[in-house]
């Protein structure tokens, strides 16, 4: 293997690392997520962040998911004609739109949910409390860079 350096060859596994890390947490999670609910990752991820955080506006959702606007209302399209979400639009600003989740997109959170926190508990389970403290620490201070 062709070295770039002691310093710049560690980081680069360092990535390297991190990036299977999150392939093989994010395959095993995808199971809790769509196992009988048919929902797409971004489809639970809106539907998640909804049901912990209550009505959103889009550009809140596409903040906390990381998305683009046009990945975004397609999701929420999708959600909508589905019956999970509605969208409406502000009563002061008609530019803005909130999202809302419907008492059917929080019947499938309420039975999926704690199955998908099951899950998060047996993908973690290596790691101690202390080492998930610090890893949450240094994940942080990285983010933040």
């Amino acid at each position: 293997m062709k070295s770039y350096g002691e310093y710049n060859d560690l980081n680069l596994k360092l990535i390297i690392v991190l990036e299977r890390c999150y392939q093989t947490i994010t395959k095993k999670d995808r199971h809790s997520m769509q196992e009988d609910t048919n929902l797409t990752v971004p489809q639970f991820s809106v539907l998640e962040i909804l049901y912990h955080k209550g009505d959103l506006k889009v550009g809140d959702i596409i903040e906390k998911t990381l998305s683009s606007i046009g990945n975004i209302n397609v999701v929420v399209n999708n959600l909508e004609r589905q019956g999970l979400v509605k969208k409406e639009k502000c009563s002061l600003d008609k530019r803005v739109t909130y999202v809302k989740i419907t008492s059917d997109g929080r019947k499938i959170m309420d039975r999926v949910f704690p199955k998908h926190v099951d899950n998060i508990s047996k993908i973690t389970e290596m790691l101690s409390e202390d080492e998930k403290k610090i890893l949450i620490e240094l994940l942080k201070k990285w983010g933040k860079s």
